[in-house]
């Protein structure tokens, strides 16, 4: 085994120290509701370290990715487990109809965002990393001026859905419901090709380089990184200009942010991968992202929602109490996730 290869072994276990970091943020987030103020973003390490994680794994592999070799390992990891965890989630909308927890016509809704590839919940990842996935592989060895072509219509896909899409999102209950969907699905697999193709390029040209970084150093480069996140999300600077520029740069220093944020948090995990307490945990979430990302929101917060109102007799989810239930769906998805790895591999995409 040569060098770098030893290497990459190693360094698997940052991946998914930062995947399982990712996912973590994301369940406590859609848990927790007015337990940790507003006032600040502390949360910056966020779905976009996913999209990087995996450019930067391919941009350390001397493995060439074809569209169709991907796409069969992907129908069994990605495809297999959207259809798997739509039905599972759509029967449960029908359990909680029967019992009067839901309206009936979240069912339907969630069978259209299903066939529509929005997905249920949390679901709407699978089918954007797909896309992204799809669409990097296919634009990576292209000219250069088809790349910058595919990245200008992807930025300019986040800006119309920035401009346009969030606001009838938000305001205009009469928009197509279906048309909606879609355009969710090409902003979302726009992004995750933006960020792997980022992660990739960098990787390509600095990956291996940091397998000889000293720790001190990965720790030290982490920490700027990821400050450099924190106070770009949290005091903007901002430039006056006409609106669609300035929409325009706000979106780019996003991207930038969280490039940072995910790049700091990957190199920080690098530089710690020794210490136990932290990286096993983290880790065993990492590796098991996909049944804490479809679980957490769609099945357990739900449950925590139904108890909160029918059986606390709350008439809102918020406070102190949130983080209760979200330590308890702590514990129960580690369950889920044992019964699932010993029972029901093949929901998830294993065999």
């Amino acid at each position: 085994m040569s060098e770098t290869q030893i290497n990459l072994k190693k360094r698997s276990l940052s991946i998914d120290m930062v995947k399982g970091l990712s996912i973590l943020t994301l369940f406590f987030l859609h848990f927790e509701n007015g337990w940790i103020s507003p006032e600040y973003n502390y949360f910056i390490v966020r779905s976009p370290a996913f999209y990087i994680v995996i450019g930067w794994l391919w941009g350390m592999s001397s493995n060439k990715k074809t569209i169709k070799g991907h796409w069969k390992k992907r129908k069994e990891g990605l495809v297999k487990p959207y259809l798997w965890l739509s039905l599972i989630f759509l029967c449960f909308d029908a359990i909680m109809i029967l019992l009067q927890q839901m309206e009936p016509l979240i069912l339907g809704r969630d069978l259209c965002k299903t066939v529509f590839l929005r997905g249920i919940g949390t679901l709407w990842f699978l089918p954007a990393l797909l896309g992204g996935e799809m669409l990097f592989i296919y634009f990576r060895d292209k000219g250069s001026s088809t790349k910058f072509i595919a990245y200008i219509v992807s930025f300019t896909i986040l800006f119309l859905f920035e401009k346009y899409g969030y606001q009838q999102h938000i305001n205009n209950k009469s928009i197509d419901f279906a048309g909606k969907c879609i355009f969710n699905v090409l902003k979302d697999a726009s992004n995750a090709f933006i960020y792997i193709s980022i992660a990739y390029f960098i990787s390509v040209k600095y990956g291996k380089k940091i397998f000889h970084t000293r720790r001190l150093y990965l720790f030290i480069t982490g920490i700027i990184l990821l400050s450099c996140a924190f106070i770009g999300l949290n005091f903007p600077f901002t430039i006056t200009l006409n609106t669609e520029i300035n929409e325009g740069i706000c979106i780019a220093k996003f991207i930038l942010y969280n490039c940072c944020s995910g790049f700091g948090i990957l190199l920080l995990f690098k530089s710690l991968e020794w210490f136990k307490p932290l990286s096993l945990p983290l880790a065993y979430c990492g590796k098991n992202s996909l049944t804490i990302m479809a679980f957490h929101f769609c099945f357990l917060f739900q449950i925590a929602l139904a108890i909160d109102k029918n059986i606390l007799g709350n008439s809102r989810y918020y406070g102190d109490r949130t983080i209760i239930y979200f330590l308890f769906a702590l514990i129960l998805q580690v369950v889920i996730i044992e019964i699932i790895n010993k029972r029901f591999k093949y929901i998830i995409g294993k065999n």
